[in-house]
């Protein structure tokens, strides 16, 4: 039963991957289509073909490795220029990776060439697939956070735990240091309703507490039977491992809350940031990844993760028989969520061939049409994004080397979670 729940974890890993996918192409594909380019291919997935059908103009495929997607238009780059012996440093240094040879357009394709849109047409059409994965993480997350809620501490006890853990006694299986909850008498199925006299209705006002209650002997408010209970209680310093912050020795009943618009996008905000700036650090995360590759090393559990990485996350949350059919859709939906988020950050870098590179393109020579009308030039063609490619070959390879550690990593050392 148990492999059961595993591969409905990755089918439906891979299904919200898909759909992702399908979307973010289609926020190509429509704007395209709607600016006159020509669209010849729309394919979700790499490798050999599986399934395709062509409607009008253009053949619609799913491909066997569902690990990305493409729109094929014509003229992404504009014909190539008759090399001078005037060409500048970085036409000579790139001069190797450009094309030897020009493809052969008909004048009705060649008038229908990405590369003749305007530039507010291009960076329309480049930045409508980051835009379909922006669309789907604030609808997911309205919903789940809105509709749903997300869990959080309450200020109701489920346990007391009898010590303070420490590193040779994390799990209090020895008789140690009595904790303070266990000291001021506070019992299972109490309810906390003041803290050093002030009223709290969720831990999250506790917490702040808390930091200038340690070792110093505090009261705190209980309810028990319908009765109010005032103890006195000492919190102390938790020092274990990497963790260092105050403790009462409680653990908490979790409730799911409800958040309004304004807290769901601002949660939203920080999972964009916090995106950002793992994804600026891939170059660390890729040096570390080899260091957890031995079986047993220590994880990063905020670490950069594959696809495999995602897939063991997804089976163990369908295989969890300690949560309800509703929390482990919540949970899936919440990692497509995550998934879409990193999707929209990662194609907004400013490199060729992510979609951030054609971007970045279409803004230059939005700037550089304006500079050149000022200066009273004529302007003669299109920026040449194909100029670009040794970056794109270079961050191909990068990639590439990145996906493979991490995929070895993530099956040789599986996150423990």
């Amino acid at each position: 039963m148990d492999l059961i729940y595993v591969i409905s974890g990755w089918l439906f890993l891979l299904l919200g991957l898909v759909i992702s996918i399908g979307l973010h192409e289609i926020g190509h594909l429509w704007p395209a289509k709607k600016f006159g380019v020509k669209v010849t291919k729309y394919m979700i997935g790499f490798g050999p073909t599986i399934f395709s059908r062509k409607r009008g103009e253009t053949e619609y495929g799913i491909k066997a490795i569902p690990l990305g997607g493409y729109i094929q238009m014509v003229g992404m780059v504009p014909p190539s220029i008759v090399l001078s012996k005037r060409k500048n440093v970085w036409q000579r240094l790139t001069s190797f990776a450009q094309p030897t040879e020009e493809v052969a357009l008909s004048a009705e394709d060649d008038a229908r060439s990405f590369y003749r849109l305007k530039p507010w047409q291009k960076l329309i059409v480049m930045f409508g697939g980051p835009f379909a994965n922006l669309l789907i993480s604030v609808v997911l997350t309205l919903v789940l956070f809105c509709g749903y809620g997300s869990y959080e501490r309450s200020t109701s006890v489920n346990e007391v735990v009898s010590c303070v853990p420490t590193e040779a006694n994390p799990n209090c299986d020895a008789i140690g240091l009595l904790s303070p909850s266990a000291m001021a008498g506070i019992k299972a199925g109490d309810k906390i309703t003041s803290f050093d006299g002030q009223v709290v209705k969720s831990w999250s006002e506790v917490e702040p507490l808390l930091k200038d209650s340690v070792n110093k002997v505090t009261s705190i408010d209980v309810l028990r039977n319908g009765q109010t209970l005032t103890l006195s209680i000492t919190p102390v310093m938790l020092n274990i491992g990497d963790v260092h912050k105050p403790y009462l020795g409680v653990r908490l009943e979790a409730i799911r809350v409800q958040q309004n618009p304004i807290q769901a996008m601002t949660q939203l905000g920080t999972m964009l940031t916090g995106t950002a700036q793992l994804i600026i650090q891939l170059p660390a995360q890729a040096i570390s990844a080899f260091a957890e590759i031995a079986p047993g090393s220590p994880r990063n559990m905020d670490g950069a993760i594959s696809i495999v990485g995602l897939g063991q996350f997804s089976g163990e949350l369908a295989s969890n028989q300690d949560l309800s059919i509703e929390d482990k859709v919540l949970s899936e939906l919440a990692m497509i969520m995550s998934l879409n988020v990193a999707l929209f950050v990662f194609n907004m870098i400013p490199l060729v061939p992510l979609d951030g590179g054609h971007i970045a393109g279409a803004v230059y020579e939005s700037i550089k049409r304006r500079v050149w009308k000022l200066r009273g030039k004529k302007w003669e063609r299109p920026v040449d994004t194909g100029q670009m490619m040794p970056v794109a070959y270079f961050v191909a390879v990068l990639l590439l080397a990145l996906t493979v550690v991490l995929v070895i990593r993530d099956i040789a050392n599986p996150l423990q979670f």
